[in-house]
């Protein structure tokens, strides 16, 4: 099926209509909450990667771009549906808390509630969730997923509004 014929059968339904353009591709597609996370990933599948590899790419990127949201020292946790086998691999992605926060301490020194800050940190599973996926399913090394992020975190990227606005308003608690 051509572009234009998919086209034409998405614009005919009425649930399509929407104020920004429809992005469509022949060869494949990346989304993420962040344009230069999502071509990142669109780098890494014009470069032969497949999903799994564009996924670890956008997420290292994310960590970059919006680390008021996405943390590489935070949590990723990854399905993968492989068409082929018709099967769903899922990969946690949570690290663990530490030997020490028990549910005992929090009661006995925070009333029951894990409080903000250090006290609600994981240890980070982001990575080893990352570095897992493109072992078991990946086609491209670490280096080569990581290279956008790398580049934005060295080089610098253009700061959104809703960025320079988190940063402004958790100043203090960042």
């Amino acid at each position: 099926m051509s572009t234009s014929e998919l086209f034409a059968r998405w614009h005919d339904k009425p649930e399509a209509s929407t104020s920004r353009p429809a992005l469509m591709g022949t060869r494949h597609m990346a989304s993420a909450g962040h344009y230069l996370a999502a071509h990142a990933a669109f780098r890494v599948l014009e470069a032969g990667g497949n999903a799994v590899d564009a996924g670890c790419a956008a997420g290292l990127a994310l960590g970059v771009l919006q680390p008021n949201i996405v943390q590489v020292s935070g949590v990723a946790p990854i399905m993968i549906y492989r068409a082929a086998e018709r099967e769903v691999t899922t990969i946690s992605g949570l690290g663990p808390w530490p030997k020490t926060a028990s549910a005992e301490f929090f009661r006995e020194h925070h009333g029951g509630v894990i409080p903000t800050g250090l006290l609600r940190t994981i240890v980070p599973g982001a990575p080893a969730a990352w570095i897992l996926a493109l072992q078991r399913f990946g086609t491209l090394g670490f280096g080569d997923i990581a290279a956008d992020a790398i580049r934005f975190a060295g080089e610098g990227f253009a700061t959104d509004r809703f960025l320079a606005g988190q940063l402004a308003a958790h100043t203090a608690t960042y």
